[in-house]
C-alpha cells in the first residue's frame, strides 16, 4: 500500500485446474468460475492445463490492473494494547481494504513494552453449522492479506487472533523487513485481532548487548486486504498435520497453489490414496518461485516422513514413482476412514507473498512412466530392484539412491551413470550381505559420466549406491543408470 492508499495487485499467478471437463457436472456456479478462469487463460502466452512429466507450468499469469483499495492510511488510536481496547479497522474500496500508520512506543522504566491491537470484522452473514448451513465453514472463508512495512531498524512480530483471543498464527521478521500474513482464511461475520509488537532481540553471539533504545519510537504502516480465494488456493493456517487442507483428485490429477508467505513457511496438504489402483505410483511436481529455495516432502498418514527433496532458489522439484502402501499395510492415523498421505511444501530460504507456487500430483501406472527408480530408496532396506537396461532417477541435494541387483549365474556387469549438471556422481557397488565395497568410482566434475566395466558379479544380491558431492544435487534434471550383463569372463573389474 502506498501513502495514497493504492495497492498493486499485478502479476498474480492463478492456478488453472488440469481437469476442467470432469468438474462441469458439479453445478452452474462452478461452471461459471471455470469459464472465467478459461477466459483469463487467453491473456497468457504460457499455459499448460494438463499434467505432463517435465512440464510443471500449469499456471496462468494474469496482468492485473492497479485498483484503488481504500482511503489514505489512518493513524492508530491509542490506547490499543489489548483486544478490549483494539482499534477497529474500517473497510473501504474494492477489494475491501484498510491502511493504518502505527508506532511502537518507547519502553520506559516500569512500563511494559508497547503493543498495538487492531480489530478486523469480516463483512457478510455469520454462518451457523448448527443450522446445517455449512458442513465445512471454511469453504466459505475469505482471504485476509496483511503486510506491515516497518521503519528501518524496527523488527516486528505480527499475530492473528480469533474472536476468542486464541492465537491463530505468529510471524516475525528481521529489522526493517516487511512482515505479513498473505492468505489467512477468515469467516464472514466473525471478528479477528491483529496484534503488532516488537520482535524479540536476536542473539548477539559475543558482539555485546543490543541497544535497548534502538527500536524505540519506530513507526510502521500496515495494509489489510480482504480477497476471495482462487480455485485450488491453500488456506492458512495449514502448517501441521491437524490443519492440513484436503487436496482433491479430479480424475488422475490433483493440484494446489500456495504462497511462501514467511520464512520457513510450511504448507500441509492431505491427499487420499484410495483413488490409486493396485501397483500405481504417485508423481509430484512443484513449480519453483524465483528467490525461494523450496522443499517438498511426503509424509505417511501418521505424519512420518517417507521421502523428501530440496532445491535451490527458483528450482522446480520433482518426485517420481512413489509407491503407496496397500490398504492393509497402512495402519496410520487414517485407519478405516481411508488411506492418506501428507504433502508438505516448505520455504527453506526466501519468501514471496505475491507469486504462487503450484503443486501437481498425478496417479499413474508405473509402466506408463518408463523405468524409474522407486521411492523411497535411500538405504539397503528400501532399495529399488534393478535389471538390465536404462533406469532414470533424480539426485536432489542430500539424496542417495540405492538399487538391488541379483544375478542368477556368475556374470560380468557394465555400469554407466550419466548425471545431470550440478552433480558429481559417486557410484558404489556393495555386497549386500556384509557391506563390502566391490567397486567404487567418483566423477571429477559435474555431469561427468562414470563407468564401471566388466565387474565380476557374484550369485547373490549386490547394491548399487548413487550419491553426490557435498552441496551437489538437481531436483529437476534426471540421471541415467545403464546396466548391461554378460556371462562371466576372466580379467574382470576394469573401470573408467
Amino acid at each position: 500500500m502506498t501513502s495514497s492508499g493504492m495497492a498493486e495487485l499485478d502479476h498474480e499467478r492463478i492456478p488453472l485446474p488440469a481437469v476442467v471437463r470432469p468438474l462441469v457436472s458439479c453445478g452452474p456456479v462452478l461452471v461459471a468460475v471455470l469459464a472465467l478462469l478459461t477466459g483469463l487463460a487467453g491473456l497468457s502466452c504460457r499455459r499448460a492445463p494438463h499434467f505432463r512429466r517435465g512440464d510443471a507450468a500449469a499456471v496462468v499469469v494474469v496482468q492485473r490492473s492497479r485498483v484503488a483499495v481504500g482511503e489514505p492510511p489512518v493513524t492508530e488510536r491509542e490506547p490499543n494494547n489489548t483486544p478490549g481496547e483494539a482499534h477497529e479497522l474500517v473497510w473501504a474500496g474494492i477489494p475491501p481494504a484498510a491502511a493504518v500508520k502505527g508506532m511502537i512506543g518507547r519502553m520506559e522504566a516500569g512500563k511494559s513494552a508497547d503493543v498495538d491491537v487492531f480489530k478486523v470484522v469480516v463483512p457478510g452473514p455469520r454462518l451457523s453449522s448448527d443450522a446445517g448451513q455449512a458442513a465445512d465453514l471454511f469453504a466459505f472463508a475469505k482471504r485476509l492479506s496483511v503486510v506491515i512495512n516497518p521503519e528501518a531498524g524496527l523488527a516486528l512480530a505480527l499475530e492473528l487472533l480469533d474472536e476468542t483471543e486464541r492465537v491463530v498464527k505468529i510471524v516475525t521478521a528481521e529489522p526493517g523487513e516487511a512482515v505479513g500474513l498473505p492468505n489467512m482464511a477468515v469467516l464472514p461475520g466473525h471478528s479477528y485481532y491483529l496484534r503488532v509488537r516488537a520482535a524479540s532481540a536476536p542473539a548477539t553471539k559475543g558482539r555485546g548487548m543490543p541497544d535497548a533504545g534502538a527500536l524505540a519510537g519506530s513507526s510502521y504502516q500496515m495494509t489489510v486486504l480482504l480477497l476471495d480465494f482462487e480455485v485450488a488456493d491453500e488456506r492458512e493456517p495449514n502448517d501441521r498435520l491437524e490443519s492440513a487442507g484436503d487436496l482433491s483428485w479430479q480424475g488422475g490429477s490433483a493440484l494446489a497453489a500456495g504462497l511462501h508467505g514467511w520464512h520457513r513457511d510450511e504448507d500441509w496438504y492431505r491427499l487420499s490414496l484410495d483413488v490409486m489402483g493396485p501397483g500405481w505410483v504417485l508423481n509430484l511436481d512443484l513449480e519453483g518461485v524465483e528467490g525461494v529455495a523450496a522443499g517438498l516432502a511426503v509424509n505417511d498418514s501418521a505424519g512420518r516422513k517417507i521421502v523428501a527433496v530440496r532445491g535451490r532458489k527458483g528450482e522446480r522439484l520433482v518426485l517420481r514413482n512413489i509407491v503407496p502402501p496397500s490398504a492393509a499395510a497402512d495402519a496410520g492415523a487414517a485407519g478405516a476412514a481411508g488411506r492418506w498421505w501428507y504433502l508438505v511444501v516448505r520455504a527453506e530460504s526466501g519468501l514471496d507473498r505475491e507469486r504462487r507456487y503450484v503443486l501437481h500430483a498425478e496417479a499413474a501406472p508405473p509402466e506408463s512412466q518408463g523405468v524409474f527408480e522407486i521411492e523411497p530408496n535411500d538405504d539397503a532396506a528400501h532399495a529399488s530392484s534393478l535389471a538390465d537396461g536404462t533406469t532414470t532417477g533424480y539426485l536432489p541435494v542430500g539424496d542417495v539412491d540405492v538399487f538391488r541387483y541379483l544375478a542368477s549365474e556368475p556374470r560380468q556387469l557394465d555400469i554407466e551413470v550419466t548425471p545431470p549438471s550440478r552433480v558429481r556422481v559417486r557410484v558404489e557397488v556393495i555386497r549386500a550381505r556384509d557391506g563390502q565395497v566391490l567397486a567404487e568410482m567418483v566423477a571429477a566434475k559435474p555431469r561427468q559420466a562414470v563407468r564401471i566395466l566388466g565387474l565380476s558379479c557374484p550369485v547373490e544380491p549386490i547394491l548399487i549406491r548413487l550419491s553426490q558431492g557435498k552441496h551437489d544435487g538437481s531436483a529437476s534434471e534426471p540421471y541415467l543408470l545403464k546396466l548391461a550383463s554378460r556371462l562371466a569372463q576372466r580379467d574382470a573389474g576394469r573401470r573408467e
